[in-house]
């Protein structure tokens, strides 16, 4: 009997203890933004972008065809920031250590595999940013072929991200909705006239891989367009994730993300033109850290 008595005083004590800390933060406020970024910091990104058992239709020359596709997108990059001025970097090296795309399509009871590296894997970007606002691309070793231009002319730099959090330090629980066009950064130039909101909200503070992070969810739909050398798709998303961002850094040092995707629009392809209609279930991972020596 006595055992059990102190073993409940113990969970009373636990349950309280935990009570406070529930209770200091709710009381406590967070600079989401964080700091600025440092002249001399190497980000490490990895990220996977995933469309599973999309169904796709064709239609051409009056026949429907249909079909499921599988396309996994694995991209990983080191990125030096050589210039900032105030939060904002102004210029950066870029190392694609990997950019490989695998997909797997299903047509007529047959599956049809093809893999392939980006044009840029291997290669050492320098990012510049204009005046204007703008980003220019060099490769560091040689002139870029055709595809590789095209590539490098979708590309963004290390944007600044303000614009995705509030001003000012807020508690868990805070609200706020940001603009679809403040996602460009993300897209670069693979999806451009981007419109609608995402709701944004701080769930909580806790610690993730060593850090103390902002738990912050997104939700929300977008529309865009994704002009490619065979025609331009409209794109629709609709989204809903969760963002691991450290307080100490500023860097989103996870994220995690699911919802659906449809693309439509007339395309060219082989000479012939044809309309394409591919919807299905996406999901998008990614992580950043700050490579010490």
């Amino acid at each position: 009997m006595r055992h059990s008595k102190w073993r409940g005083v113990a969970v009373a004590v636990v349950v309280g203890l935990a009570g406070t800390a529930a209770a200091r933060q709710d009381a406590a406020e967070y600079d989401l933004r964080g700091p600025a970024p440092v002249k001399g910091q190497v980000v490490v990104k990895k990220s996977t972008f995933k469309i599973k058992d999309a169904k796709v239709a064709i239609k051409v020359a009056g026949m429907v065809l249909d079909a499921k596709q599988t396309l996994t997108a694995v991209e990983e990059e080191e990125v030096k920031f050589l210039a900032v001025e105030g939060r904002q970097v102004t210029k950066a090296q870029t190392r694609m250590m990997k950019e490989h795309v695998t997909t797997v399509t299903t047509l007529a009871g047959q599956d049809m595999d093809d893999e392939k590296d980006g044009d840029l894997q291997g290669e050492v970007i320098i990012s510049e940013r204009t005046p204007a606002g703008k980003w220019k691309h060099t490769l560091v070793d040689s002139r870029p072929t055709a595809k590789q231009k095209k590539e490098l002319d979708k590309r963004v730099g290390p944007e600044n991200d303000d614009d995705l959090y509030p001003e000012g330090k807020v508690k868990v629980g805070h609200k706020w909705t940001v603009d679809a066009s403040a996602l460009q950064r993300v897209f670069g130039g693979s999806i451009t006239e981007l419109k609608g909101k995402l709701g944004m909200r701080l769930v909580r503070v806790e610690m993730f891989d060593g850090e103390e992070c902002a738990v912050v969810e997104s939700k929300g739909k977008i529309t865009g367009v994704a002009k490619e050398d065979e025609g331009d798709l409209n794109v629709e998303l609709d989204m809903e994730g969760l963002t691991w961002r450290s307080l100490k850094t500023g860097l989103d040092v996870k994220d995690t993300a699911k919802g659906r995707i449809r693309m439509s629009g007339k395309v060219e392809m082989d000479g012939q033109a044809l309309d394409l209609d591919l919807s299905g279930p996406i999901t998008i991972d990614g992580t950043a850290k700050l490579k010490t020596k």
